[in-house]
C-alpha cells in the first residue's frame, strides 16, 4: 500500500493559504491585502465573491500571490485555487467599526421577581461581532456578558441582594477593532422599581360612562387612556386602585382601554400599559332635528292633490347617538293628521300627495325619538333671474346668482346627477354664493336656488353643470318607429350615465344612401330621442346612425341601422292584401255569427218585417162590388205541420171577374192540416189552369208579371213551409171574403 501511494502520488492537504494582512475583521473604508501561498506549482486564480480577479507575483517568493483591496465596504470572499484542482483556500472579510463609549444606561428593577433588568447602547452598530459586560460593584459575579444586536443595543438581567438600596455597576464592551468602558453608574433601588403590567378584567358601560375593573393590587396611582378608534388617545389619572371610571364618553361608540399604574407619584416606574379591552356605550335618543327638503314631483293621472318627495339627511353618529331603525313621516292638513309613513334606512326620502299639508319628519333608534322637524309643502314658483357657474376643481363648483324679489333668505341650493335623484344634495346659504362640492368628474348633475317668500318659494334651475368632461364613450343605438316609401320615424335609447362623460348637448343622425354613398346628417337638440327624416326615395336602401355630443366633442357612432323604403307598387299590393284579409276575415266572422240558432230566427224576424204590407182584401172596393157573380174555384192548401197526415177540408170558391183596379187576391185554407201524394199530384195539375184564369180575370200581362214577382220575393226566404209556393187545387164552389181574408200571423207562424 505504501509503494503503490508513493507512486501514485497523494493529496498533502490544502493546496493554497489565504490570509490578510489586517485580519478577517476590518475597518469599514480601510485597505488591506490579501495574499495566498500555494504548496505546488500551478497555474494560480484568485477569486473575489466567486469572480476571477487579477493578482500580482511576489517578489521574495514564486509560490505567493496577492491582492491590494481599497476601501472595502461591505462583507467580501477571497479564494485562490490551482487551475486544474477543484479545492480552493479563502477566508471571508467583514468590514465594521470599534465600539463607542456605552451611554444611555436604563435599568429597572422588576417588582414580581425582584430582578434588575439593563440596557444600554454603543452610540452606532459595529457592524461586527461585538460582546457587552456589565460589572456590579460588591459583587462577586466577575460580569454579566452578552452580545450586541444588530441595532447597537446591548441587555443584562442579574439578581441583587434584598438588604440593597442602591446599585453600582460600570459597562465594558469590545470587539477584534477595539473595546470601551464607561461607569460607575448608580441607582436608587425604589426609584427603578416596575410594578408588573395590569390586566382589565371586565368594562361596564352606559351612554355616557364606563367602570374598568381590574385586578387587586396596591397602587395608587392608576393612569388610563381610552380611544374610539380615530386615532386620538385621551388620558385620565385616579386614585382608584381596582374599580376605574371614565365619564363625558359619547353615546353608542366603541371604546379601548388601557391602564398602568405606580406606586405613587414619586417612587417608583410606570408599570407597561396593559393589554386593550374594548366596549360599547349605550345608545341615547337622538336630540338634533333632522335636515329636511323637498321637491315637487309630476302629479298622477286622475289625482287632484300636488305630489312632492321629501327628501332628508343621514344624522352624524354624534348625533344619531345610536343606530337608526327607522323614520317616521307624517302629514298634516289643517289640525288633522291624514296619514302616516315609515321609512327603513339607508331609505331616506319618501313620495306624499296632498293639498295644502305640511310634514314632520322624526329618526327613531332603540333608545328613543329625535324632535320633529316641519315643512310646509308648496309649489315653487319659477322665477327669471341671472345664474353663473365656473368649476373650481375636479370635485367643485362656484355658482353665483342675483337677488330674488321679496325672497327672505337663506337660499336653499340642491343638486343631483341627471336621472338619479336619489343622489341629491343640498345646503343653505344666507346670500347669493354657494360652493357644490362632492363632485365627480364626467358626470353631469342639475338642480335649483330655491328662496322662501312671503307669496311662497321661489326657485331658479340649474341644468347641465360639470366639473371636466369628455367626449361620449358610447354612441346611441337607433330604432324604426315607422317607415314609409318617402319617410321614416327613428327613435334610439338613451346613452347610459357612466358612458356619457358629461352632460350631452345633441345628438347627430346619420344618413347614407348604399347606391350613391351619400351621406347626409341631420342635428337634433338633447333630451330629444326621435326624428322623422322625409325626402327619401322608393325602393331605396340606406344605413341610418346616431352619435352624441358634449362640450368636449362628439363621440364614437352607436350601432348600425340597415334599411330599404318600400317601393310604389309594394305599398299598393299590401293595401290590397290588407283590404282583402279585413274582408275575409269579416266573412268568416259573420259565417261564425250565422252558425247559432237564435241568431239566424232573429235574422228571418228581421227580413219578415221588412216585407210589403199587404192590405185586407175584405176591405178592397173592388171586393164589395162583385160578391155575387158566378163562379167557383176549390182550393186545397196544406197546413204548415205536414207531419198530420189528415184529409184537408173542401172550400167553396167563387170566381169573379175583376175589374183591371184590383191586381189580384189569393186565398189560401188553413183549416187543412196535410195532403197525400195523389193530392199533391192533382194540386199541381190544377194550379197552371188558377193562374191562367187569375191572370186573364187580372187583365193584362203585367198582372201576371207582378205576381211572378212577388212569388220570386217570397222564394229568397228560406223556409220549409211557404205558403204562397204550396200548390192550389181547384176544387169548386163559393168565393167569400171571410175565406179569402189573409192571416199574417199565423202566416209568421209557419215559418
Amino acid at each position: 500500500m505504501l509503494c503503490f501511494i508513493l507512486a501514485t502520488g497523494a493529496h498533502g492537504g490544502a493546496v493554497c493559504t489565504a490570509k490578510s494582512s489586517k485580519g478577517e475583521e476590518v475597518l469599514l473604508g480601510s485597505n488591506f491585502t490579501f495574499s495566498c501561498i500555494f504548496n505546488k506549482q500551478c497555474t494560480k486564480l484568485i477569486f473575489r465573491n466567486g469572480t476571477l480577479i487579477k493578482y500580482k507575483q511576489s517578489p521574495n517568493s514564486s509560490s505567493e500571490v496577492s491582492v491590494d483591496v481599497e476601501n472595502i465596504t461591505e462583507l467580501n470572499t477571497y479564494s485562490c485555487k490551482c487551475e486544474k484542482n477543484p479545492e480552493p483556500c479563502g477566508i471571508d472579510i467583514k468590514p465594521g467599526y470599534p465600539p463607542d463609549i456605552p451611554q444611555n444606561l436604563n435599568c429597572v428593577q422588576k417588582m414580581k421577581s425582584g430582578n434588575v433588568s439593563c440596557i444600554w447602547t454603543t452610540g452606532r452598530g459595529t457592524i461586527i461581532s461585538t460582546t457587552c459586560q456589565l460589572r456590579v460593584q460588591d459583587d462577586l459575579h466577575p460580569g454579566y456578558a452578552s452580545i450586541m444586536d444588530s441595532k447597537g443595543f446591548c441587555h443584562s438581567t442579574f439578581p441583587i441582594k434584598s438588604s440593597m438600596s442602591q446599585l453600582v455597576v460600570s459597562l465594558h464592551v469590545s470587539n477584534s477593532l477595539g473595546s470601551k468602558t464607561s461607569g460607575p453608574h448608580t441607582f436608587i433601588l425604589s426609584n427603578i422599581v416596575k410594578p408588573s403590567m395590569p390586566n382589565i378584567s371586565e368594562v361596564s358601560c352606559s351612554s355616557r360612562w364606563c367602570n374598568l375593573h381590574t385586578d387587586n393590587h396596591r397602587m395608587n396611582l392608576v393612569e388610563i387612556q381610552y380611544s374610539s378608534g380615530n386615532g386620538t388617545w385621551n388620558i385620565n389619572q385616579t386614585n382608584a386602585k381596582s374599580r376605574l371610571s371614565i365619564s363625558s364618553l359619547e353615546p353608542d361608540t366603541r371604546y379601548e382601554f388601557q391602564i398602568r399604574r405606580k406606586i405613587n407619584h414619586t417612587v417608583g416606574l410606570w408599570s407597561d400599559w396593559s393589554q386593550p379591552k374594548a366596549a360599547q356605550t349605550k345608545e341615547e335618543a337622538p336630540d338634533k332635528v333632522l335636515d329636511v327638503w323637498y321637491l315637487q314631483e309630476p302629479k298622477p293621472p286622475q289625482s287632484k292633490s300636488k305630489c312632492f318627495r321629501v327628501f332628508w339627511k343621514k344624522l352624524d353618529i354624534s348625533d344619531a347617538k345610536g343606530k337608526i331603525l327607522r323614520y317616521n313621516i307624517s302629514v298634516q292638513e289643517g289640525a288633522e293628521i291624514k296619514n302616516s309613513f315609515i321609512t327603513v334606512p339607508p331609505s331616506r326620502n319618501q313620495s306624499i300627495c296632498c293639498s295644502d299639508c305640511s310634514v314632520s319628519v322624526s329618526a327613531i333608534n332603540s333608545d328613543g325619538q329625535s324632535p320633529d322637524k316641519f315643512i310646509q309643502l308648496h309649489s315653487a314658483g319659477l322665477v327669471s333671474v341671472s345664474l353663473s357657474h365656473s368649476p373650481l376643481n375636479n370635485h367643485s363648483i362656484a355658482l353665483s346668482w342675483t337677488k330674488f324679489a321679496n325672497a327672505v333668505p337663506p337660499y336653499v341650493v340642491h343638486w343631483y346627477p341627471v336621472e338619479n335623484i336619489e343622489g341629491i344634495q343640498w345646503i343653505r346659504v344666507a346670500n347669493t354664493k354657494a360652493h357644490i362640492t362632492g363632485l365627480q368628474p364626467q358626470e353631469c348633475y342639475q338642480g335649483a336656488v330655491t328662496a322662501l317668500g312671503p307669496s311662497g318659494p321661489k326657485m331658479v334651475s340649474i341644468k347641465g353643470i360639470a366639473t371636466w368632461q369628455s367626449a361620449p364613450e358610447q354612441g346611441p343605438d337607433p330604432q324604426l318607429g315607422w317607415k314609409k316609401s318617402e319617410s321614416l320615424n327613428v327613435t334610439w335609447t338613451k346613452i347610459p350615465p357612466k358612458k356619457r362623460r358629461g352632460c350631452l348637448k345633441k345628438y347627430t343622425v346619420y344618413l347614407m344612401d348604399k347606391f350613391k354613398g351619400d351621406i347626409r346628417n341631420f342635428s337634433v337638440d338633447h333630451p330629444k330621442a326621435q326624428y322623422i327624416i322625409s325626402g327619401l326615395t322608393p325602393g331605396q336602401c340606406y344605413n341610418l346612425w346616431i352619435t352624441a355630443w358634449t362640450d368636449a366633442g362628439e363621440g364614437p357612432r352607436g350601432t348600425d341601422l340597415p334599411f330599404c323604403t318600400p317601393s310604389n307598387s309594394e305599398r299598393t299590393l299590401s293595401l290590397v292584401i290588407l283590404a282583402g284579409g279585413a274582408v275575409l276575415l269579416a266573412c268568416l266572422i259573420l259565417l261564425c255569427i250565422c252558425q247559432f240558432t237564435s241568431v239566424q230566427k232573429r235574422f228571418l224576424w228581421c227580413c219578415q218585417c221588412l216585407l210589403p204590407i199587404i192590405p185586407d182584401p175584405a176591405n178592397s172596393k173592388c171586393a164589395k162590388t162583385y160578391t155575387d157573380d158566378q163562379s167557383e174555384i176549390k182550393f186545397y192548401l196544406d197546413q204548415c205541420d205536414s207531419s198530420v197526415n189528415e184529409e184537408p177540408d173542401n172550400v167553396e170558391v167563387e170566381e169573379v171577374p175583376y175589374p183591371p183596379i184590383c191586381t189580384y187576391i189569393k186565398s189560401f185554407s188553413q183549416e187543412s192540416n196535410s195532403s197525400d201524394a195523389t193530392q199533391i199530384t192533382r194540386i199541381t195539375d190544377l194550379t197552371e189552369d188558377y193562374i191562367s184564369t187569375h191572370g186573364a180575370i187580372s187583365g193584362g200581362e203585367e198582372e201576371d208579371e207582378e205576381e211572378e214577382t212577388g212569388l220570386d220575393e217570397f222564394e229568397f226566404f228560406p223556409s220549409t213551409h211557404n205558403p204562397f209556393l204550396e200548390p192550389l187545387v181547384l176544387t169548386g164552389g163559393k168565393l167569400t171574403l171571410d175565406v179569402v181574408k189573409i192571416d199574417c200571423s199565423e202566416f209568421l207562424d209557419c215559418t
